[in-house]
């Protein structure tokens, strides 16, 4: 309770209104009221209610096609990121840019993809465009490579995204 007014008692004689009859308050609702105001958006219906607990669950978002940006646990290459790194290197044609003319100099490729609940690579695209066929040959041996160890969300196999750089170096001879 946060406020309690100590009744009054008065003589009959020394009451200025005397309050209505009770006919006149039958009809009478004390303290309701209705008011506009900020709608309900962005809050959970809850869903389930666990009988006899009145334990609330929310509504679990369907993950099902999903993809994740940030996962408890990364999809993985099978044996590690130094037999990633590895098969990167024993795959990939490092001679592709000085073969389609680029200029002296380094270049770093970025090529996104998304490995699925299975461990499949798929929608392979590259976030760079530096050209002399870098992109394509990174995205080519991504998409040839075996299948991943997929990504782990709330202990379930979830889709995640992957960004792989792969660095290309074009020396003068």
């Amino acid at each position: 309770m946060k406020q309690f007014t100590p009744p009054v008692i008065k003589k009959d004689e020394e009451v200025e209104k005397p309050p209505p009859p009770q006919e006149e308050l039958k009809d009478v609702k004390i303290d309701v009221k209705d008011q506009e105001g900020i709608k309900d958006v962005g809050i959970v219906t809850p869903t389930v209610i666990d009988e006899g607990k009145g334990v609330v669950e929310e509504k679990k978002e369907d993950d099902e096609n999903k993809i994740f940006d940030k996962v408890e646990i990364e999809a993985g290459f099978p044996g590690g990121d130094a037999k990633w790194k590895r098969y990167l290197e024993s795959n990939c044609n490092g001679q592709v840019a000085t073969d389609n003319g680029a200029p002296e100099g380094t270049y770093t490729t970025v090529i996104q993809f998304v490995v699925d609940k299975e461990g499949n690579i798929s929608d392979v695209r590259s976030l760079t465009n530096h050209g002399y066929g870098m992109e394509e040959e990174a995205m080519r041996v991504i998409k040839k490579g075996p299948r991943w160890t997929p990504a782990v969300q709330n202990g379930r196999q979830v889709k995640a995204y992957r960004k792989q750089p792969i660095t290309f170096q074009v020396t003068g001879e």
